[in-house]
């Protein structure tokens, strides 16, 4: 089963990478109230879900340190995931995602 998490990672890891390269924009063209930037949000997500793989099977190889630093650290991308609905800080956004926003008319922001 991890297996096809860890693949499933992979493939959200991708995703968010080409949008964060630009090489994929369609949903940024989206309605900006909600899904803002939910195609850098997927990175995050694909991360998160790859290091929860990761300790999951690992298991109680890893001290307990370990395992509640790894579990926060999950929590935290998922909360950027989360965040990225609707607002992301500007040093997270990529300068063609900023750039287009500045292009639009002030009434779709």
């Amino acid at each position: 089963m991890e297996i096809l998490v860890g693949l499933f990672a992979a493939f959200l890891i991708g995703a968010g990478a080409a949008a964060y390269a630009g090489r994929w924009r369609s949903w940024a063209s989206a309605d900006p109230t909600f899904f803002y930037a939910i195609g850098f949000g997927i990175l995050y997500l694909g991360i998160a879900v790859g290091l929860f793989a990761v300790l999951s099977s690992l298991g109680d190889i890893l001290p307990l340190a370990a395992q509640r630093a790894g579990a926060v650290t999950v929590f935290a991308l998922l909360g950027v995931t989360l965040l990225s609905f609707f607002w992301l800080p500007r040093a997270l956004t990529p300068t063609w995602f900023r750039e287009a926003r500045t292009r639009r008319p002030s009434s779709q922001r």
